[in-house]
């Protein structure tokens, strides 16, 4: 089977033009190569749409325009006939259909690549949600990401530029074994559930366990109107203005409280029932550790304050790097984009936008943020795109500081001064702690002798150093070249040593040649 599903890959990539890209020197938004590669994984099936979509989750591993382009593989595909999907329910459950469920509607939900959804009654007469996942999508998926890993270290890297293929399927196979799990859903739905069990206003759906496995979820169907069916909640009695903000400061919770949050709230993900909001299909959610959460507070605290030097400093502390960082640029491009946001006034201010430019400047960079921070990029347009059609009078950055000062004083101050973070800290005072007075002692005598030294790091040394190296090297070729013409012409007035100052002003204009030739050549690519 793995040889026949590599002949239809190989073909399907070969139709779309992957396999003869030419394009390594054009520049990042003309390459058709993205284009190509969402149309091979639309063609491939299922498996490979669940794998692009995964993929386009992960700024943190793909350039921006291939992010851009998986986007938009469609999720929509032909729905299962009615008695394969009962028939995989049937399997699921161990038993007959009947023997659970009282009725299912044979018009699926939504039918999806992975899954389908029916709406089912229980024979205690309780309406409920099936999610049943298509069959074999669970094996062919990792039959194809395996197959994609082994073609993926035959590839030249210059037919996908800026992607490191291999790194990045093997980086997404946990996710993909995850996500086709239904039982992880299923704890996502619980979990989500008990943090926001306090909250009036926010509802989810129960999960019916004894019924859910691992390619299939039961949970309780929640009648109601879609968040974006503004005409219908008027007409029920909903304030528009006041289902906005709930939502948006539960999502403020979500992110800055709990450090759990849904990760795809679009519209349709979102129902209004019984003065609720109801949060389903919780396939995509995003966990942020504590000091994720407490460098996030940073972040927006140096941009309310306009300091470009904390701003900095929580960027390097969110990221990772392979690279040396050029500090100096990083700087400057941070400078430049809060100074951009500095006119903008704060009610206008998009949340998203400043999570995309950070991500932009990530990217630029090459620093490594966690993949939660490109899932909370798309889960802030979301909620911030329904939040102002919503409520568009209400200024969202002053609905987020009101939230932070009445929630967030201790739990921030908890997160700051909890038990752990002080141990660690008096631990360091006391080992390092007593050297104190005696360090202080030495600093004041080398001050008074004269004998303090200052050390200074060089942004970027090794790149400033090969530049000098090459203006040494270019100086002692121009001192030979001299050298040589000085020689030659000294000895063209002897007339037994013409034959030397020949040979030596041939040897000076070779010199002359290669020393012109590297200065053309530097400045060709100083361009």
């Amino acid at each position: 089977m793995s040889h026949k599903r590599l002949g239809e890959i190989l073909t399907v990539f070969g139709r779309v033009g992957l396999t003869h890209l030419k394009e390594k020197k054009a520049p990042l938004d003309d390459q058709t190569t993205p284009v190509k590669l969402r149309l091979a994984f639309e063609l491939l099936g299922p498996s490979f749409v669940k794998i692009g979509q995964i993929l386009s989750t992960r700024s943190d591993l793909l350039p921006e325009n291939y992010v851009r382009e998986l986007e938009k593989l469609q999720d929509d595909v032909p729905p299962m006939p009615k008695d394969v999907a009962l028939s995989a329910i049937e399997k699921e459950l161990g038993q007959p259909f009947s023997a659970v469920f009282s009725k299912l509607e044979e018009e699926p939900l939504a039918s999806a690549s992975v899954a389908q959804t029916h709406r089912a009654r229980l024979l205690d007469g309780q309406e409920v949600i099936v999610k049943i996942q298509r069959p074999n999508l669970a094996a062919q998926t990792r039959e194809d990401l395996t197959l994609l890993v082994k073609l993926a270290r035959r590839i030249p890297a210059s037919w996908i530029p800026m992607v490191d293929l291999p790194k990045v399927l093997s980086q997404l196979q946990a996710s993909i074994e995850a996500e086709i799990d239904f039982r992880n859903e299923a704890q996502h739905l619980r979990d989500f559930a008990r943090e926001n069990a306090d909250i009036a206003c926010i509802g989810v759906p129960k999960v019916f366990e004894d019924f859910t496995t691992s390619q299939m979820l039961v949970e309780s169907y929640i009648p109601g109107i879609r968040i974006n069916h503004y005409q219908e909640l008027l007409a029920a009695g909903y304030d528009l203005e006041d289902m906005g903000q709930k939502l948006m400061l539960s999502f403020i919770k979500q992110v800055f409280k709990d450090g759990y949050f849904h990760g795809d709230p679009h519209p349709g993900n979102l129902i209004i029932h019984e003065g609720k909001i109801f949060f389903i299909d919780f396939g995509i959610m995003g966990h942020l550790e504590e000091g994720i959460r407490i460098t996030l507070n940073d972040i927006l605290t140096s941009f309310t304050s306009q300091d470009v030097d904390g701003m900095t400093r929580a960027v390097l502390a969110m990221t990772t790097s392979e690279k040396q960082v050029n500090m100096t640029q990083l700087g400057r491009d941070i400078e430049r984009m809060m100074t951009r946001y500095g006119s903008i006034n704060l009610g206008l201010l998009s949340l998203s936008d400043l999570v995309e430019d950070l991500l932009q400047i990530f990217q630029k960079h090459d620093l490594q943020a966690d993949p939660s921070i490109t899932i909370l990029g798309k889960a802030a347009l979301q909620i911030e795109g329904v939040f102002r059609e919503l409520a568009p009078d209400v200024d969202l950055m002053t609905l987020a500081k009101k939230y932070f000062m009445e929630n967030m004083k201790t739990d921030i101050l908890s997160q700051v001064l909890n038990r752990d973070t002080l141990l660690i800290e008096l631990l360091y005072l006391l080992r390092n702690g007593k050297s104190i007075p005696r360090r202080l002692n030495q600093l004041m005598e080398q001050i008074l002798n004269g004998r303090i030294l200052i050390n200074h790091d060089t942004v970027d040394y090794p790149a400033r150093f090969h530049q000098v190296q090459k203006l040494a090297n270019r100086l002692v070729l121009s001192i030979l070249f001299l050298a040589l013409i000085l020689g030659s012409s000294l000895l063209s007035f002897q007339e037994r040593q013409q034959g030397l100052a020949t040979l030596l002003l041939t040897g000076a204009g070779i010199l002359f040649i290669w020393l012109l030739t590297l200065i053309l050549q530097s400045e060709k690519k100083g361009k």
